[in-house]
């Protein structure tokens, strides 16, 4: 990546979580045009690589890789015509695994199907990936409700079909998706009880010729209301290396009682430009959920980290025409699920100081073009944060800037 201008930025007082979610090109269809690559370019052990070394060198807390079930489509339905987007991604699982062993810091988050997949499988490979990195990757807990998607499964679970008027509207798909979210929810128990089927002092020494104590490895079935799954895991994991697990909950009740019920973290995703909804009714909202559910969240805290789309230029006008210059590419106005941020980086720096000042306690980016805009992101993070002090696993990182930010709002 190409160093960029210095910008002044203002002080933050605060240490947020910053994320940075990956996809191939960016978030934006037109990115990789924008860019210049080739299509296979994308799909290199090369361009990873160099992404992630970066970003491990820089303040940011950790990475997210999208799944995809099938081809991507600007279609929920079907799988659409369109031959000028990116179309294809390399699977979060590997994608992580490269990122573990090409970093030395950053925290890797991988969005896996619970919906279809089977826990056993997911709870493998998070957890030994978890335990090779010293405790640096997490789990994103995803849904799916695309009738395409079923026939990639052996054993697809049945799941109710959004119609053309829900999709617009988060209470609608939230109500008529009700049963996936329940099944997720019943998908992460499973996870975490097999991911505590290894008591502390399992493993012994070696010394007396014992490799472990087997009354220390519970094989007891977890028994959720949807699943049975017999345990023991067969990945040693220790307590203080259990995977964090990560929820995106758009504005609704039932995937905020999914977060509250079950997640570490959730990605939240308010939209006042769009309908005014802001993070402050999103905070009261994930805080009556977490009540409902009896949640304590001093002993279980729950950090909140709002998601952006961000398009940025060294000025104001430079990102607006950085946009707009993507739009003509793609021949249509870019739009997302989440609240889209245009502007300087010294203007996204003040919106996220902002919303931690609100309560949240970071943020989730997804940048519209990579090549661009993260190189815009770490130089101006490391001149307001400085080097990293970055603790040394995910979950230890996550809860103490909960305790930071708790503590200053």
């Amino acid at each position: 990546m190409n160093a960029t201008p210095s910008i002044q930025t203002p002080p933050i007082h605060r240490s947020p979580v910053i994320g940075i979610a990956l996809e191939p090109a960016g978030w934006h269809p037109a990115a990789w045009r924008l860019q210049g690559h080739a299509p296979s370019d994308l799909f290199t052990a090369h361009y990873w690589s160099e992404l992630l070394r970066d970003i491990d060198a820089s303040v940011v807390d950790f990475v997210t890789f999208e799944e995809s079930i099938g081809l991507q489509s600007s279609d929920f339905r079907r799988i659409d015509d369109k031959e000028d987007q990116v179309r294809g991604r390399l699977s979060p699982v590997a994608l992580t695994a490269l990122a573990v062993f090409g970093t030395q810091r950053l925290g890797v988050i991988a969005a896996r199907n619970l919906t279809h997949s089977e826990p056993y499988s997911i709870a493998t490979e998070i957890a030994s990936l978890n335990l090779l990195s010293g405790g640096r990757v997490g789990l994103r807990a995803q849904i799916t409700s695309r009738s395409i998607d079923r026939r990639h499964f052996v054993r697809p679970q049945p799941v109710p079909e959004l119609r053309e008027s829900d999709i617009y509207f988060p209470e609608r798909i939230g109500t008529r998706l009700e049963p996936v979210f329940s099944s997720a929810t019943a998908s992460i128990e499973i996870l975490r009880g097999l991911w505590s089927t290894w008591s502390e002092g399992a493993l012994q020494e070696g010394a007396d010729g014992r490799f472990v104590d087997i009354d220390k490895i519970s094989d007891k079935s977890i028994v959720t209301t949807t699943f049975e799954v017999a345990g023991p895991l067969a990945v040693p994991v220790a307590e203080g290396l259990k995977p964090v697990v990560l929820a995106l909950a758009h504005h609704a009740q039932v995937p905020y009682r999914l977060a509250a019920a079950s997640a570490d973290a959730i990605l939240v995703t308010p939209t006042p430009s769009v309908n005014g909804v802001t993070i402050g009714d999103v905070l009261d909202a994930v805080n009556a959920e977490c009540v409902a559910v009896q949640r304590n969240l001093i002993d279980e805290p729950l950090v909140i980290l709002v998601d952006l789309v961000v398009f940025l230029g060294t000025t104001h006008f430079e990102a607006v025409q950085q946009k707009r210059a993507l739009d003509k590419l793609s021949g249509a106005p870019y739009s997302s699920d989440t609240d889209i941020f245009v502007g300087s980086v010294g203007e996204l720096i003040h919106r996220i100081d902002e919303l931690v000042s609100a309560g949240a306690h970071g943020v989730r980016l997804r940048p519209a073009v990579n090549g661009w805009d993260i190189p815009l992101v770490l130089e101006q993070l490391a001149t307001v944060f400085g080097t990293s002090t970055r603790v040394r696993t995910l979950r230890e990182r996550l809860q103490t800037a909960s305790l930071e930010t708790s503590a200053t709002t």
